[in-house]
């Protein structure tokens, strides 16, 4: 089972964001839909041909949307594993698209449209199964196999760690908190204590995955009983969600398994319709009419 679900940060501009992450990267646009708590925003979910946790990377779309800035707490750094042997071809690819890259070992560093630094780590591990490889220019065996790691920036690491530590039992050791052996958390020091402010470029919350509902209930039940700051929780019809604020105040979610993105479209055509979970299907009209226009 995959630790990560998936990470979600805000955008500008939607074709842009569409083109660098399914054209260039060769994910799947596995969700066309609504921010359900503010249905002003869509909402795009990229992953592989499934949508699979762990796979999953999400963008709310706020066309006139300002600079972010990091300061006192934030979330960087989204990095992904990549399969064996396929470093030289992504860094070929990488310089045929004219997309500055530095690199390091088995690593490539390079930033998305909105200055989100991407970490792309070459792994032992072998391409993705049939039935997750997304009919793409990228060759399927060269394919993201999903998320890695993602850097938490915050006032107090110690504070950060214990949370998970308590709530989770996930230890930390010399800033990492290792998931998995492909997995891993990155908690290091903020250096001001500025307000961070959201911009473009800006993650929003990074999700856990929870075995299902049951479990998510009984990590509900655990968080308030240590009274960690809760925010809610509740049913994206896709998946169930917790939200709480860790220490440092980022936002966590731990979302379920399922029951996944085929509960308003079929697996073959995922992502070419404007999705609304059940519950939002009566205000579709309502929804559909206040979306932010584009510019």
């Amino acid at each position: 089972m995959t630790y990560y679900h998936h990470v979600s940060l805000l955008t500008r501009h939607r074709e842009e964001n569409v083109a660098f992450y399914t054209e260039l990267l060769g994910l799947r646009f596995v969700k066309n839909t609504v921010n359900q708590d503010n249905h002003r925003m869509l909402h795009y979910y990229y992953g592989d041909f499934q949508g699979a946790p762990g796979s999953v990377i999400t963008f709310f779309v706020v066309p006139k949307l300002g600079n972010r800035y990091e300061n006192d707490h934030y979330l960087a750094e989204i990095e992904w594993s990549l399969p064996s042997g396929s470093f030289s071809y992504w860094k070929d690819r990488l310089e045929k698209k004219h997309i500055s890259y530095t690199e390091k070992e088995n690593q490539l560093f390079f930033t998305d449209p909105d200055d989100v630094i991407l970490i792309f780590t070459e792994t032992d591990q072998p391409p993705l199964s049939k039935n997750h490889k997304v009919s793409a220019e990228v060759p399927g065996d060269k394919q993201l196999l999903g998320l890695r790691s993602i850097h938490f920036h915050v006032p107090d690491p110690a504070k950060t760690s214990d949370f998970f530590r308590i709530l989770l039992d996930w230890q930390t050791e010399s800033g990492v908190i290792q998931l998995s052996s492909q997995e891993f958390i990155k908690i290091s020091a903020s250096d001001t204590t500025n307000i961070t402010r959201m911009g473009r470029g800006s993650v929003d919350h990074v999700a856990f995955a929870v075995k299902d509902e049951k479990a998510l209930k009984l990590l509900y039940k655990k968080a308030k009983e240590q009274q960690w700051t809760v925010e809610k929780i509740v049913s994206r019809g896709y998946f169930k969600s917790l939200y709480i604020r860790e220490p440092g105040g980022i936002r966590v979610e731990f979302a379920t398994m399922g029951p996944g993105f085929t509960i308003d479209e079929e697996l073959a055509h995922l992502g070419e319709s404007f999705a609304l979970p059940p519950f939002l299907e009566n205000q579709r009209a309502e929804i559909e009419n206040q979306l932010y226009p584009e510019n």
